[in-house]
């Protein structure tokens, strides 16, 4: 007689118990206990910790492929980075008389900048009617937009931090040596 057909049965059963046991044991891990990421305030809500030591730099990546034969640039622009490169193309209407100010409120208008509240001395370069060479600007950066509104007799001072646009009189202002 051959041996009995549940033999096999019985040897694959006795194996394969222990090993999906030990497999499914595999595959749940306990949950770990909550890490803290900050410190609490006095209502017992976590604060983020902030890190000095690292600041936010824009990463260098691949271009990323976002159809067959399309890849992008996930990088910022120079000019989304440092927001007086945006380059701009201003024209003024000729029946308008604005003043320099007028041109540079104009020149900033959604750039991320705006002018300092001007004190006495800085008030006269605002005052000036704005020149006819300066009714159509660009393609020109703020930056320089600026520059040439303000002249050589003016220095711009920038408040990176209130993202606000001044100006300081040059040694040129006093008159010409």
């Amino acid at each position: 007689m051959h041996g009995s057909p549940t033999r096999p049965l019985a040897a694959l059963v006795t194996l394969a118990v222990p090993l999906a046991a030990i497999a499914l044991t595999g595959c749940v891990s306990p949950e770990p206990p909550p890490v803290s990421t900050g410190l609490s305030d006095s209502a017992g809500a976590l604060l983020p910790v902030v890190s000095r030591d690292r600041p936010l730099q824009p990463e260098l990546s691949p271009p990323l492929r976002m159809a067959r034969y399309t890849l992008v640039n996930t990088a910022p622009r120079a000019d989304q980075l440092d927001l007086l490169r945006q380059v701009i193309d201003i024209r003024i209407p000729d029946h308008l008389n604005p003043s320099v100010q007028d041109a540079m409120i104009h020149v900033l208008r959604r750039s991320g900048y705006r002018l300092c509240p001007a004190p006495e001395g800085v008030q006269v370069l605002y005052a000036h009617p704005l020149p006819a060479a300066h009714y159509r600007l660009g393609p020109i950066t703020v930056g320089n937009a600026l520059l040439a509104l303000a002249g050589p007799a003016w220095q711009v001072e920038i408040d990176e931090r209130a993202r606000r646009i001044c100006f300081s009189a040059t040694s040129l202002a006093g008159g010409r040596e």
